[in-house]
């Protein structure tokens, strides 16, 4: 026998369903999926870290005993030994650069795993909380209605509302990605501007060499940030095949920075090194562009329409609900009126709530916490790519996943419920139909002739 529905169960009903949504609208599951892969992504890059940095340090140990163990007794003259010295020189202070990059890279990568955990445990007491509460209310709604649905229309409305959740939220994933993306490319953007300007600078001629050392130093480190902001990026994107920026340009970019003190003795490769970092600043900012156009034309167009789909949805089952369990109270006879708060059931329909922005930005040294920016001036960014230039958005199934194979299995489990359903009826219908013909038998014999 069913539960007996009354006032306090119909309230205790609206109040968890409120609840619910307001944590659905969070889209709290997904977002940690998105922090744990990331989470994963970062222990995995501190292992390989930690490999090349002792790799490295071996490398260095090795250049710098060529150095020291360099004889010019071995040499025929002063400038073949001054050659072969400036050589090694210059190959241990390659792989002294190396080994500090790597060295940075960990130090500003091995603080986030703490940060992430906290994190993770954050959002995982909010999905327990959540799947508490969609249990209750389940007992709840098994209990009134003795395990089944209320009517088959609940059933269709309660899996329309399962589609066009997960629907939204998926699209709710994405601008989290993206959204987190384009602040690690920002400041991506402005280390790499600074960097050029700093790069520029050691052209001055009344610079002596211990200066311009420090400003390569202040313009490595700046690199270094941006090109640890531009792989976060793209593994947030993971599935995204950048138009700019890609992966081996980011390569060829660190590649450079591992040259840069040599680079800054010559004329020629100072200018080569120059034109990398560039190209690199210039399609970083093509870059920043073409993640906005993503953002604003198609991610917040599509939010704001599966929200509003999903609100609709939402609001369609509970009224169905409410409907079925004020039938509930008529049909026990216990009488009076059944009251629902209307404003209850409209709470935080079309509302998508905002989530909190989980970026970890690497900052270059004397980059100010509360600002974009370096502590110095950056030069204004590089001339917009003209809109019918800028590459086209991913498709949706890039950016959203397959949303149209969603669709199908939701109207194949439409179809087998409705199957079943049908096949229940026509169970019903031939047990009734054998028990009148039962019956009609047992009066035929009975009847006198």
């Amino acid at each position: 026998m069913s539960g007996e529905v009354t006032q306090e169960t119909i309230d205790k009903y609206v109040a968890l369903d409120n609840k619910i949504r307001l944590l659905e609208n969070k889209n709290i599951r997904k977002t940690y999926d998105s922090i744990k892969k990331r989470y994963d992504a970062i222990v995995l890059s501190v292992q390989t870290l930690k490999k090349k940095y002792e790799e490295c340090k071996k490398q260095t140990a090795k250049e710098k005993a060529d150095v020291d163990q360099l004889d010019i007794k071995s040499f025929l003259n002063q400038e073949a030994f001054d050659k072969s010295m400036s050589k090694e020189k210059a190959e241990y202070l390659e792989a002294l650069n190396r080994e500090e990059l790597i060295k940075k890279q960990l130090d500003t990568i091995q603080p986030q795993l703490g940060d992430m955990e906290k994190e993770l445990n954050r959002e995982k007491g909010g999905i327990e909380e959540l799947e508490k509460m969609c249990q209750e209310q389940e007992d709840l709604l098994s209990k009134i209605f003795d395990g089944a649905y209320g009517s088959e229309l609940e059933n269709k409305l309660e899996s329309d509302l399962d589609l066009v959740r997960e629907k939204r939220q998926r699209i709710g994933n994405a601008k989290y990605k993206w959204t987190n993306g384009r602040i690690l490319l920002e400041h991506a953007c402005n280390q790499l501007a600074f960097a050029n300007k700093r790069w520029a600078d050691i052209k001055n001629t009344s610079l002596n060499m211990q200066e311009k050392y420090g400003i390569a130093t202040e313009a490595r480190n700046n690199l270094i940030a941006a090109i640890q902001n531009l792989q976060s990026c793209q593994k947030y994107l993971d599935n995204i095949d950048f138009p700019y920026c890609k992966p081996n340009e980011v390569q060829t970019l660190e590649k450079a920075t591992n040259n840069i003190y040599v680079d800054m003795q010559s004329p020629d490769r100072h200018k080569h090194a120059g034109e990398c970092y560039n190209v690199t600043h210039r399609r970083a900012a093509a870059l920043l562009q073409w993640f906005d156009n993503v953002i604003n034309t198609v991610i917040e167009k599509d939010i704001m329409e599966s929200t509003k789909e999903e609100a609709e949805a939402s609001k369609k089952l509970r009224v169905e609900r409410i409907k079925l369990l004020k039938e509930k109270v008529e049909a026990q006879g216990m009488g009076g009126q059944v009251q629902i708060d209307d404003s209850e059931l409209a709470m935080c329909d079309g509302e998508e709530e905002d989530v909190e922005i989980q970026a970890v930005i690497f900052k270059a040294d004397g980059e100010d916490d509360n600002s974009l920016h370096p502590a110095q001036d950056v030069p204004p960014a590089p001339t917009p790519v003209p809109l019918s230039e800028l590459a086209p958005p991913p498709n949706n199934e890039a950016l959203f996943g397959n949303i149209e194979q969603l669709k199908k299995q939701h109207e194949k489990e439409i179809s087998d419920f409705q199957k079943a359903q049908e096949m229940n009826k026509a169970r019903l219908q031939q047990g009734l139909e054998a028990k009148l013909a039962a019956r009609r038998n047992r009066r035929t014999k009975n009847t006198p002739e």
